[in-house]
């Protein structure tokens, strides 16, 4: 799990390199920046106008605004043994 949040810190840009920052530290991080990520591609306006316009389709390719199921939906184990090792995808 260690390795996840190593890998978490190389990829958000706004986690300071040279300070250490807690996993909970981490964690809010990753959150702002997917919020951030997120916004910037909403209000792109590149994105805007193909809002304006039909949707175009591509071989598999969903139309926007098609509804999608949770990715914690997906990744639920109904046997609640999630934890077995080697089943992590995250860090892939």
């Amino acid at each position: 799990m260690n390795d996840c949040y190593s890998r978490l810190r190389k990829l958000v840009p706004t986690i300071p390199p040279n300070k250490r920052v807690s996993k909970v530290e981490i964690l809010q991080h990753v959150i702002d920046y997917i919020l951030d990520l997120q916004l910037a591609l909403e209000t792109h306006p590149a994105l805007l106008r193909q809002q304006q316009q039909p949707p175009a389709l591509h071989p598999g390719s969903c139309p926007v605004g098609t509804p999608r199921t949770p990715l914690t939906a997906l990744n639920t184990d109904p046997a609640g043994s999630v934890n077995k090792p080697g089943d992590s995808i995250l860090c892939r």
